[in-house]
């Protein structure tokens, strides 16, 4: 479950900070949001479904 929390801790700073500044021009900064939205809600779906292990089960 470690690695859950620290790709999700990650990620999450990384579209903080992306959101927050001008690093990213605007389509690169919406491109960049739906790919990690999309990595980040694939990865959730195999972990919950494929995997079947989560906090609350164990």
């Amino acid at each position: 479950m470690m690695t859950f929390h620290v790709i999700h801790v990650v990620v999450g700073l990384w579209l903080a900070l992306v959101n927050v500044t001008n690093i990213l021009a605007p389509t690169t900064l919406s491109w960049n949001n739906l790919i990690l939205g999309l990595i980040i809600a694939g990865y959730n779906v195999y972990y919950l479904f494929a995997q079947k292990h989560v906090d609350v089960q164990s």
